[in-house]
C-alpha cells in the first residue's frame, strides 16, 4: 500500500498560533453574541459557505436561499460584512439547496458551484470568478464546462479524486443518480458510471476522506427514505461500495428514517478521521480503528439522539484541544428545532448551547469560521424556517485561551487552494505526541463546502510545535 507523504513544517510554523507559544490553564466557557443581526436576520437560508472570495485575507460567506429569496454573497470588510451579491452576479433567486467554493481553473481565484432544485426547472450554476483589481465579478460557465446539471441537487464537493493536480466535482442528488466530472482543463467528462459511482439512492449529504490511508479520496454517502449509505472505496481505477462489508450502510430502515449530514473528525486524537453522520432516526458515529475498519460508538459517546438530525460539523470552539459538535435537528417538523451543541470533554459530549448563550438555530447550513481572525472559531447558521434567520455568532473567548490554535492554510506551491482533503497534524516540537490534526474540507456537514484554514486548538500545550501535512499525491495521467 503506497501512502501519501508527508510535508513537515519545522519550529518555525509555531509562530502561526495566535499569540505565539501557547500557554497553560483550563479554558473557560465562551459566550457568543450576534454579529450584525439585522443583516442577517433573513430567513430561508439554506447552504452556507465560506471562502476568501476578493483576495483580501480574510473570508466571505455566500448564503443560498429557498425560493423568492435573492442569494447573497457578503464581503467581509475587516470584520464588518456587505452583500455584494447583485453586483457581482451571483444572487438567484431560484430555491438554492447546494454550494461549494474551489478554484477549478487554477487561476489563483475561488470559483463557485451552485446546485438547485429539479422543481425550478433550473440547472446548476457554475460562477468562474473573473474579478479583476478591487472589481469583484462571476459569470456562469457551466454550460460551456459541461457541469449544468438538472436535479434536486443535495451535496457539492470540489476534490481531486484522480490525483492528476486539479479540483474534480461531484454532485449528489436526492431524485436522480450522482455525478462526478473530471477536470479536463477546457471541461469537464462526466465519469460517474465508467467508476461506479452514479449511485441512483436518495443521497443528501456527502464527504470524502482517505479512510484507508492509501494516499487517494473515498466518499461517504448518506442516503434518504430508509436507502443505505454508501462508503465508495477509491481503487483508482473504480469505486466500489463496501459499506455493507464494514457495517456502515445503515441497512433495513424504514421509509421515515434516513442519514443527511456527514463530517470528518479524529475525535479520540490517535491521527486517523472517525465519521459522524447526522440522520432521522440514531445518529451514528464510526471510530476508524486504523486498519481500514470502523466501530460504531455514537450511544457511548453521547451523540446517539437528536430527533430528526440533518446538518452536522466539528469544530473546537473552546481551543481545548478536543474538537466539538454542533449539531441541527428537529422533533416532528422542520419548525420545531432542536439543536445541540456537543461539548467534548475527552471522554463523551454534553449538550452546552443554551449555557454559552446560542439562542438561534440552524436547518441546514452550519459552519464554524475564524472569520475576525482572533484565533477561536466562529459559529455561522442557515435557517430555512419561516421565523428563522441565517445568524453569525462571534466567540468572545478571552484571548488567553484563542491563542491557543493554530491556523493552517492550504495552498499549492502556486499559492492556490486546490488541495481538499489535505490533512494537517500538530506534534509537540520534536516528538511523536499528537496534539490535534484536521482536514481542508471536502464538503463535511450538509449542502456546503468551504475553502479556510484547518483550524485546531491546542489546550494547555505550552512549547513549540511541528506541523505534519499530508496531501494525496500528484499522479499523472
Amino acid at each position: 500500500m503506497k501512502c501519501a507523504p508527508f510535508i513537515v513544517l519545522m519550529l518555525w510554523l509555531s509562530a502561526m498560533a495566535v499569540g505565539g507559544v501557547v500557554r497553560s490553564g483550563a479554558p473557560p466557557s465562551p459566550q457568543f453574541e450576534l454579529v450584525q443581526p439585522d443583516l442577517f436576520a433573513a430567513s430561508g437560508g439554506q447552504p452556507n459557505a465560506w471562502a476568501d472570495v476578493d483576495g483580501d485575507g480574510d473570508l466571505d460567506e455566500f448564503v443560498g436561499f429557498a425560493a423568492g429569496k435573492a442569494n447573497r454573497l457578503y464581503r467581509n470588510d475587516r470584520g464588518t460584512f456587505v452583500d455584494v451579491a447583485e453586483v457581482t452576479g451571483v444572487a438567484d433567486l431560484t430555491d438554492t439547496r447546494a454550494a461549494a467554493w474551489g478554484d477549478f481553473d487554477g487561476d489563483g481565484r475561488v470559483d463557485l458551484y451552485v446546485g438547485f432544485t429539479r422543481r425550478s426547472e433550473t440547472k446548476n450554476r457554475l460562477y468562474r470568478n473573473v474579478s479583476a483589481g478591487a472589481t469583484l465579478r462571476f459569470t456562469d460557465v457551466a454550460p460551456a464546462m459541461a457541469v449544468d446539471a438538472l436535479g434536486e441537487t443535495r451535496q457539492v464537493s470540489w476534490i481531486d479524486y484522480d490525483n492528476d493536480g486539479d479540483l474534480d466535482l461531484f454532485v449528489a442528488f436526492r431524485d436522480a443518480p450522482n455525478m462526478l466530472f473530471r477536470n479536463d482543463g477546457a471541461r469537464f467528462t462526466s465519469v460517474a458510471g465508467p467508476l461506479g459511482v452514479d449511485d441512483p439512492r436518495r443521497t443528501v449529504g456527502a464527504v470524502w476522506f482517505d479512510y484507508d490511508g492509501d494516499g487517494d479520496l473515498d466518499l461517504f454517502t448518506a442516503n434518504q427514505n430508509g436507502d443505505a449509505n454508501g462508503l465508495w472505496r477509491n481503487d483508482g481505477s473504480r469505486f466500489v461500495d463496501v459499506a455493507r462489508d464494514l457495517g456502515m450502510d445503515a441497512a433495513g430502515r424504514p421509509e421515515t428514517a434516513g442519514s443527511n449530514g456527514p463530517s470528518v473528525v479524529d475525535v479520540d486524537n490517535d491521527g486517523d478521521l472517525d465519521l459522524f453522520v447526522a440522520s432521522y432516526g440514531s445518529n451514528f458515529f464510526y471510530r476508524n480503528d486504523g486498519d481500514g475498519k470502523f466501530t460504531e460508538i455514537a450511544a457511548q459517546l453521547g451523540l446517539a439522539g437528536g430527533d430528526k438530525a440533518t446538518p452536522s460539523r466539528w469544530g473546537d470552539y473552546d481551543n481545548d484541544g478536543h474538537p466539538d459538535l454542533y449539531v441541527s435537528s428537529y422533533v416532528d417538523q422542520p419548525i420545531k428545532e432542536h439543536d445541540y451543541l456537543f461539548h467534548h470533554d475527552g471522554a463523551r459530549f454534553t449538550d452546552v448551547r443554551a449555557a454559552v448563550g446560542l439562542t438561534l438555530g440552524a436547518t441546514h447550513g452550519v459552519q464554524w469560521v475564524d472569520f475576525d481572525g482572533d484565533g477561536d472559531l466562529d459559529l455561522s447558521l442557515a435557517n430555512n424556517n419561516p421565523n428563522g434567520a441565517h445568524p453569525l455568532y462571534r466567540n468572545r473567548l478571552p484571548k488567553s485561551s484563542s491563542t491557543r490554535s493554530l491556523s493552517v492554510p492550504i495552498k499549492d506551491e502556486k499559492g492556490r487552494a486546490r488541495k481538499p482533503g489535505t490533512e494537517v497534524r500538530v506534534y509537540a516540537a520534536g516528538t511523536t505526541r499528537l496534539l490535534g490534526m484536521g482536514i481542508f474540507d471536502t464538503g463535511s456537514g450538509y449542502c456546503s463546502q468551504n475553502v479556510m484554514p484547518v483550524h485546531i486548538g491546542l489546550g494547555a500545550f505550552s512549547g513549540r510545535v511541528d506541523v505534519r501535512v499530508r496531501e494525496m499525491p500528484i499522479r499523472k495521467r
